[in-house]
């Protein structure tokens, strides 16, 4: 019987994009999928995917085996593989530790990710640990993989929970940021179709200057827009006096509280 390279527990938004995103350096047919939703194992399979209806059946059948569900649902999950071969575990689970994987897996190799959706278009990030018995192969394949579809580096598993924020997140952020924007220039008369576009695309490019000089201050990337006496730098001033950063910051502990809620 074939023995799948990757099996998924889970194909929502992010077990979807990371399956996506793993097409680029295996084929379809090497990654199977289980998914309590008929719809979603409906899609997996007109993508190409091998899917499963058994889970004990998909771990058995998987060389690492992705944990992508919901941290509510995981304890439910746990229960139906503790008596499945698993040979090792990949977990994109929030707050979901590697120690309590292995006391409800029988001490199965871990690997612990932190991805992010635009890893689908081969630009997103990842933080990334493991178990001390994880094998080395196991462990390089799984960063090859995140590597192959953005950045990845290796984060000790007591700050994942803190970097939550900054992989998971940092999207979510970004699209408000940018509704908020296009719905007040709907308001002053502007189209959608009108400012999208260009609104997209002015965030694609600051993004781009700040990868292209690693080393620049932000703060001197605001003060090159920010022309003495001209107009950025009364909109930047207020959101200063709004407290802008205390907004991100009071975000970010809300984020990281949720996250330490959910976490084993």
């Amino acid at each position: 019987m074939k023995d799948y390279r990757l099996g998924f527990i889970g194909c929502g938004h992010m077990g979807m994009a990371m399956a996506r995103g793993a097409c680029r350096i295996l084929n379809k047919e090497d990654i199977a999928v289980y998914d309590p939703s008929d719809k979603v194992m409906m899609i997996c399979e007109t993508e190409g995917f091998r899917v499963f209806k058994d889970i004990n059946q998909l771990c058995n059948m998987s060389q690492i085996t992705v944990l992508a569900v919901r941290p509510q649902d995981i304890d439910t999950v746990l229960e139906e593989m503790k008596d499945a071969s698993s040979k090792v575990i990949l977990s994109i689970v929030t707050g979901v530790s590697i120690s309590y994987l292995q006391d409800k897996l029988n001490n199965v190799p871990v690997i612990r990710a932190m991805p992010n959706t635009p890893l689908q278009i081969n630009k997103g990030s990842t933080a990334i640990c493991c178990s001390s018995n994880c094998p080395d192969e196991a462990y390089k394949f799984v960063k090859d993989l995140f590597s192959s579809m953005g950045k990845c580096k290796e984060i000790p598993e007591e700050k994942l929970n803190s970097m939550v924020c900054v992989h998971g997140s940092i999207p979510a952020y970004v699209y408000y940021l940018t509704e908020c924007i296009l719905e007040d220039m709907k308001k002053r008369g502007f189209k959608e179709e009108e400012i999208r576009e260009l609104l997209v695309e002015t965030i694609i490019g600051s993004g781009e200057l700040m990868k292209m000089n690693p080393d620049k201050p932000l703060s001197v990337f605001v003060d090159e827009v920010c022309s003495k006496g001209g107009t950025t730098i009364e909109a930047i001033d207020e959101m200063k006096n709004r407290g802008m950063d205390r907004i991100i910051s009071d975000a970010n502990e809300k984020c990281i509280n949720r996250a330490e809620q959910l976490g084993k």
